[in-house]
């Protein structure tokens, strides 16, 4: 979901309270076809109500933990101009830097969508303004002054995410999620362009036979690949694993010889926050007895599992 700047228009003229669609019209300049188009869409994305009072109806913000964040925002930062900040790519690029403590182009570029060029021009926009300043070179994040502004992206991406997931499949359950990107468990929903088979709906097509009765996808913002790195790592950011899913990943491990790129590895779990994760396995294949974290199988087990045919 992404907002216009007509829309942040809207939002900025209600940003002290409620007021009739009349009012709005006026301090907008829009007809009441636009604004009508305006106020549906704002509803749809979780941001307004609208009450009526005799033959008159008021537009409001919504309690939606968005729309709350987006309110105080809009009050803190009044002095400036947010309709080309808070909206299209902008926002896209807002989204993506506050899912990470900082970003490469790069990453960017992958977790929001849009293209390089886009990019530099969103990007340049939000310097100048203060909003998002470089890191080191080719490393961006969002100003601490500007949090706030972080902080509604953050709801805003877990709201849409929501919203998305459960289109996919009303059964959907979000068990990770960063800016754009997630992962759902659900029994329904078929794979596609927008949603890909992960984690351990894939380990079958790399000598892993896991029989589940719902399914992992990955919603990507940008492309990806689904190699044995990603479907290790992605099944490494599923919380909450028991002791048959960490046998299914260290299966997965030897089988494949994923030991032997270590160094690979490391660099892409950095990029997923699961540093901690990779080193327990690799630990764990050093000395099974004394690196054995809860939850993960006795090497007996594993080898006579290894050993097993699938």
């Amino acid at each position: 979901m992404r907002l216009s700047p007509r829309e942040v228009s809207l939002l900025v003229s209600i940003r002290a309270g409620g007021k009739t669609r009349k009012v709005i019209a006026q301090e907008v300049v829009a007809s009441p076809p636009e604004l009508t188009r305006l106020v549906k869409s704002l509803q749809s994305k979780g941001f307004v109500t609208v009450q009526r009072h005799g033959m008159s109806t008021s537009v409001s913000f919504s309690e939606t933990k968005h729309a709350t964040r987006l309110r105080m925002a809009l009050n803190e930062f009044n002095h400036m101009k947010l309709e080309g900040i808070l909206s299209l790519a902008s926002l896209d690029v807002l989204s993506a830097l506050a899912a990470r403590t900082c970003a490469t182009r790069k990453d960017t570029v992958s977790s929001s969508g849009i293209s390089a060029r886009t990019l530099h021009t969103a990007l340049k926009r939000l310097q100048e303004v203060g909003i998002v300043r470089r890191r080191s070179r080719g490393v961006y994040e969002i100003s601490d002054r500007f949090e706030p502004l972080a902080d509604f992206a953050r709801e805003f991406d877990e709201y849409s995410n929501h919203r998305m997931a459960v289109e996919f499949s009303p059964d959907s359950l979000i068990v990770w999620q960063r800016g754009k990107e997630f992962i759902v468990r659900a029994r329904g929903g078929e794979e596609g362009d927008d949603y890909r088979k992960t984690a351990f709906s894939e380990f079958e097509h790399h000598r892993v036979p896991l029989f589940m009765d719902w399914h992992y996808y990955y919603h990507p913002a940008g492309g990806w690949r689904r190699t044995i790195d990603e479907v290790l790592l992605q099944s490494l950011l599923i919380r909450h694993r028991g002791t048959r899913e960490n046998t299914a990943i260290l299966m997965l491990w030897e089988r494949n010889g994923l030991g032997r790129n270590i160094d690979r590895l490391r660099v892409r779990a950095k990029e997923y926050g699961v540093e901690q994760e990779l080193e327990a396995i690799a630990a764990y294949f050093e000395d099974p007895e004394k690196n054995r974290p809860p939850g993960f199988p006795r090497i007996t087990e594993l080898k006579e599992k290894l050993g097993s045919r699938g």
